[in-house]
Parts: C-alpha cells; structure tokens; sequence
C-alpha cells in the first residue's frame, strides 16, 4: 500500500534528521519493571493488600489458595532492595497447628493509622460451581473455616494484634477505615454482613446481610458482594454498592444502614448485567478514592472500567470516562477478567488517578492515569521485564517515596507460573530520556547509470557482499547498488510472467549460502536467484489454501535459516517454508483481537527467532517462531502514527517500521526488543519529507530507509548519534 509523498531534490547531508518532536513525558508504549523474588513459592494471587506505608517500605501480602498454607506478609525496602518475611496470616490470626481451612488471603487495603497498618483475611480454599466460587470442603483430617480477622500490624515493633473475628465463619472481603472516628468497616463472604469494628471500645458490631444471600445465593437471591467501601472524611459516613446498583449508606449517629433513594449505580453505559447470575460484578463499584478538592469519590465500575464521580452529599453520580486500557476502548470489548480494576489510586501530585487494568485476551497489563481537573486519559503502555515479558495481572497499586509504581503480578517462570511483587518507574515523576538523533550519512536518489531508471523504492535488504538489493515494485525490477549507491546491475528479467521475470515485486531477503528470495508477489510466486542473479527456481499459487498466496508484501528468514517466514496482506497471514520451498505451516487470520492481522505488510526476525509482524493499520505484534502470540506493541494512533507500511529488525531485536503520521509526514519509527518506542525520524531534503517505505540495517547499525517522492526514487542512509 503507497505512502503519501512530498517532493524532495537536495539532502542536508550534515543535518540530524528526526520527526517533529511529541510533548514532553509523551508515553513511550512500554515501563520497564523489576522483578522481587519474595522466595513464597506458593503464592499464587493478591487483591488490593500492597501499600506504602509512612516509613518508606512497601507491604503486601502474597496469597495462597491451598489446605495446608496461608497468605504470607512481607515489607520490601527500597533503601537497600531488601524482602522480609513478617508474618503467616494463619499463625498472626492465632490459628496455628488449628489444622483448619487457612486465612489464605488478605482482599483488603492496608490503612495507616497511629503507627499501625490495619487489614483483614479472607479465605482462599475454593470449590466452584459452574461460575461461582464457594468455600471449599475441606478434605479429611481438616477443620472448616474459622472466619476473617480484623488485624493491625505495629511497624515500630514488627507485631501483629489479632483485633476481632467475623461471625458464622465468614471471611473479610472488602474493608475501610474512619480514622478520625476509629473505625473499621467490613463486608463479610459469602453472605454480605456489614460489620464494624470500634477500635476504643474493642467492640465488633453485625448489621448483618446487605445483599440478598449473597454470593453463595440462587437466582434472585444470589448477589455478589461490593468489594468497596468508601468513607466520607467529613461525615464519617460509609458507602457500597449492591449487585443491582443500589448505594447503601451507613451512618455513624444513627448507627444504621440506609438505603439511598437517589444515586443508583446502574445506568446505560455500564451494559446490562443479570445480577441473579455469577460471574461478574453486576453493578457494583469495584474500587473508589477521595478526591478532596470536590469532596466526592472516584471509582471504577468492576466490568467495563469506567470512571465514575460520586457526590456523597448531592448523592449524585457522573460517569466521567473509560479508563481501562486504550486497546480495550479501541477494540469495544472488556477485559478477560470481569472482576478486575482493583489497582486504581490517587497518585502523589493529589489530583491524577493511577490505574492499573488490563486487555481483552490478559495478555499484559497496562498503565492508565486520569488527571482530574484536565480531564484527561492516558495509557502509558504495558509493563514489560527486560526480556520483554509481559505481567498479566495486577489487582492492587501503591507509589512509593522512591516514584516507582508498586503491584503484586504473574508472569510465567519456565513454563510456571509464579505470583511476586514488581515495581516500575512512575512516568508522571520520572523525567523521559531525550530521543536519540539519526544524522544524514549519504543519499543516492534517481541513481544514474541505469538503463531503466527507478519507478519506486519499496524493498531493501543486502547479499552476502553487503550490497544493496533494491526492489522497485512499479518498475517490476530488481536492482543491485554498492552501499555508496552505485548501480552494478540487476536481478532476474524484469517486467514479465515467466521464469525470472516479476509482476509488482514488493520485497527480498538473502540465505546465508547467498541464494535471493524475492517476492513477485503479482506472479503470486517466490522465486530464487543465484548469488550472481541467476534464476534458479520458484514456488507458490495463487489461492488461500495452505502454502498458497495471493498479496506478499514481506519475508525474513529464521536465524537458523531452515524457514522462511512470509507475510500476506490479503490473506492476513503468515505463511512459513523452507527454503526450498516446501510449505510447513501457516498462522494467522483477519481480525482485531489479539493475534489477528489487519492487512499485515512488514516482516522481521528477532535475533532469539521471535516473528515481528506490522499490521499496516496497527499495532504490530510478536510471535513465537511457531506462531504462538507473544506481545504487541504501537498500536494504530499511539503518537500519531497510523499506518505502518514495511519494516526490518536489526541483531539487537529492535524494529524499523516505516510509518505516517495523521498529519500526512512519514518516517522511520524505532522500537526496542520490548516494544518501547526509542525515535522516529523524517528523511527530509530541502524543498520538504518524503514517503518512506521500508528500511535495511546493516552490519555497522547503518540505517537505510527507501524514500519516494514526486519524481524522487532512491535511498537515503542514516547513522544513530547522542
């Protein structure tokens, strides 16, 4: 598919070349994260317990869903780097060699108060019911389930004081805390008691069930629990929501619960969601905040990740905007996992939310900041361990004093799946790198000495000397330059159907053993020259059976060189051979979800075999070399870049697309082996930018980009400077 062009005649050859500059801190699509080994190889989830607390550790509590092992504490010092173990759940409960169901999980946010941090447990033995979760049998030998605890841990002298159990066995899902009135406040599960908890008097009050029979109910009297509790600082009173959208109010002077006339959660936007049935979170809040300076709360609704603002006074609510990840919004789709959008707070300026959310197939996490008074939404990008895994899941957020971002996430360990503590640089109060500059090394446009002269630049890449192939796709040509840009002859027959000949080639690549693949891809054919450019062979059809082809636009080899991976734009797949041409398998289909190909024109090999692949309107993605998806990144928009023509990688892993902006300029765009935006940079001459179709790197980590223009054909060769 052409770029647009602007017209070009003379190169500056000393002038940096880069594209127009984004605002300051602009995101770069991917935060760089840092693993913590807490050593708790059981662990297996966490909601909402990890905080940083007023003495500059981080706390959390990693969770454990077996019979015989509880959650377990830990603190992580940003000071030294060091994990410590404080406590098991079970044992700080006093439950210890009780040989009971364990206090497997704390779902609560830890509040700070007087020195102390106060939290509750929950259960985590299950057994499940189509869609519902209910507590676990225990098998023989074990006692049921004691019930959730009220605890608060002394940081000065490293104890926990076990505060009070909830009643009828039930654990402690949801939690708050009126600091000024000294109260803690609960939502028990299954069955929704309200309970609250005087921290003066020692005394625990039940309001008892505030939603049906709650989660362990059927059919209508089956409703799941608001997993948040919002407390007004001014009043005291405490808020949550029902299934149905009904906002609960309970007030301290009255000490009674009341049911809101006004203010009810269940509005249009949200969708339609049967609260009778399991396996969502109806219309419940999920996570809330106080924002002071309007005395109301922010929050989350649990399925769609929208914002809302709620006025306790007015009891009014507003939808403000969908803060789940931008793929999410594009895509029109949810999140893989309905009872997400925990990670949500008010991040250390006082007036921008940080949320941590996720993608429709959960294959990463993403992170979104809302900033109040501008009302405006950003996704950051996806975080990212520096062998470009991406963590899956994140149910919980704090900022610590060293402006890292802090969650608890998965990531696979050797095919394992292991659940730890992970941090990342807060983008808001890191200072982004400046982009590097790509200066002007040389230019040869409209070459001479050519018996037909060049039509269009589309493909690029380098024989086994390190000259330069150059595929012209209107001529119907393949040329061959020195890299300085002299023409020293061409490959095959040029315009033609038969062997040797080409109908609209759009790319080429080099084996090892010298032999050039190129793609005639009117022919609907590969065919394969000699080093010299002799023709020695051709393979494929037109069709969309395997092996066949109907648009290739690019091709790579595999870094051992035994396949040769192919792309097709109008089949929207990847089609694999071996050199010789027999056809091994294919991937891929049309579509917007994850894995799937939107007219996929560029193609590149990661130096450990990974498949990089441009989708021409977005994003590009990376696969394993059988096919199996692995991440994606720079998608359709992210600083203004729309469309992605073709692409190359280099022997680090990074990726060269060639890209337009919405403004109509087109440039080299730069990704690292995570997916991180690095530059992008305009080829530009005197009289304006020029269409870029595709780049080539070469040994020395020159840059090659193939530019078009009014009457301008060639290429134009760049060197990376500080």
């Amino acid at each position: 598919m052409r770029l647009l062009f602007v017209a070009a005649l003379l190169i500056l050859a000393a002038h940096p070349q880069k594209a127009a500059a984004p605002p300051h801190g602009s995101p770069i699509g991917v935060l760089a994260a840092r693993w913590h080994d807490s050593g708790f190889t059981q662990s297996d989830d966490n909601y909402n317990a990890v905080t940083a607390a007023s003495d500059g550790k981080i706390y959390y509590v990693l969770c454990s869903h077996r019979i015989d092992v509880g959650a377990q504490v830990f603190s992580y010092d940003p000071a030294t780097g060091k994990v410590s173990h404080l406590a098991d759940l079970t044992e700080a409960a006093g439950e210890k060699g009780l040989k009971a169901v364990p206090q497997g999980k704390s779902h609560v946010s830890f509040h700070e108060h007087g020195g102390k941090l106060y939290f509750a447990t929950h259960l985590a033995y299950y057994e499940h019911a189509g869609k519902k979760e209910l507590a676990g049998t225990p098998p023989a030998g074990f006692a049921p389930y004691p019930g959730g605890h009220f605890l608060a841990y002394d940081m000065a002298t490293r104890k926990i004081a076990d505060l009070a159990k909830a009643p009828n066995s039930e654990g402690i899902i949801t939690m708050a805390m009126d600091p000024k009135r000294g109260r803690l406040y609960g939502l028990t599960w299954p069955s929704g008691l309200f309970l609250s908890y005087h921290l003066e008097s020692q005394k625990l009050k039940n309001y008892g069930a505030t939603a049906g029979d709650g989660e362990k109910g059927v059919g209508s009297a089956f409703r799941v629990i608001c997993r948040s509790i919002a407390v007004d600082p001014r009043t005291g009173f405490a808020f949550f929501t029902t299934a149905t959208g009904d906002v609960i109010r309970y007030d301290p002077a009255a000490d009674q619960l009341q049911h809101l006339e006004g203010g009810r959660a269940n509005r249009d936007v949200l969708g339609k969601w049967d609260p009778d049935q399991p396996g969502h979170m109806g219309y419940n809040w999920r996570q809330t905040v106080w924002y002071k300076s309007e005395n109301s709360f922010y929050g989350t609704h649990g399925n769609t990740g929208f914002l809302f603002r709620f006025d306790p006074l007015a009891q009014q609510f507003d939808f403000v905007e969908r803060i789940a990840s931008e793929k999410t919004r594009t895509s029109g789709l949810y999140d893989s996992f309905s009872y997400g959008y925990l990670g949500l707070t008010l991040g250390p300026d006082g007036h921008t939310l940080y949320f941590l959310t996720g993608t429709p197939a959960g294959e990463e996490m993403r992170f979104v900041t809302y900033d109040i008074p501008a009302r405006q939404y950003t996704d950051h990008g996806a975080i990212s361990l520096p062998d470009g895994r991406r963590p899956t899941w994140a149910q919980a957020i704090a900022v610590g004093r060293d402006k890292r971002i802090y969650t608890v996430s998965k990531i696979l360990e050797n095919g394992k799946q292991v659940v730890d503590l992970l941090s990342f640089p807060d983008p808001l109060q890191t200072p982004s790198s400046p982009e590097p500059q790509y200066q002007l090394v040389r230019s040869w446009l409209n070459p001479k000495g050519m018996p037909y002269p060049l039509q269009e630049a589309h493909g690029l890449c380098f024989d086994k000397d390190g000259n330069v192939i150059v595929v012209d796709s209107v001529g119907s040509r393949v040329h061959r330059f020195t890299p300085e840009g002299k023409w020293l002859g061409e490959i095959g027959l040029g315009p033609g159907g038969g062997p040797g000949a080409f109908r609209a080639p759009r790319d080429a690549r080099v084996h090892r053993n010298g032999e050039i693949f190129v793609l005639d891809t009117n022919n609907h054919r590969i065919e394969v020259f000699s080093p010299e450019g002799k023709f020695l062979r051709a393979f494929g059809q037109k069709g969309s059976g395997p092996g066949q082809l109907l648009r290739t636009h690019g091709l790579d080899f595999s870094p051992d060189q035994s396949r040769l991976y192919v792309v097709d734009v109008d089949n929207n797949r990847v089609s694999v051979f071996e050199p010789s041409g027999k056809f091994l398998f294919q991937f891929g289909r049309k579509g917007f979800r994850t894995g799937e190909f939107r007219d996929p024109h560029g193609m590149g090999i990661a130096p450990n075999g990974d498949i990089i692949v441009s989708n021409y309107y977005g994003p590009v993605q990376r696969f394993a070399p059988e096919g199996k998806f692995l991440f994606e990144f720079a998608p359709a928009g992210f600083r203004d870049w729309i469309h992605f023509h073709s692409m190359t990688t280099d022997h680090e892993g990074n990726t060269y697309v060639a890209a337009r902006r919405r403004d109509g300029r087109n440039a080299i765009a730069v990704y690292d082996s995570r997916g991180a935006y690095v530059a992008a940079w305009a080829p530009a001459t005197a009289e304006g930018e020029q269409g870029v179709k595709t780049a080539a790197v070469d040994r020395k980590g020159l840059v090659y980009a193939a530019v078009e223009g009014k009457g301008v054909h060639g290429v134009q060769v760049f060197r990376r400077i500080q």
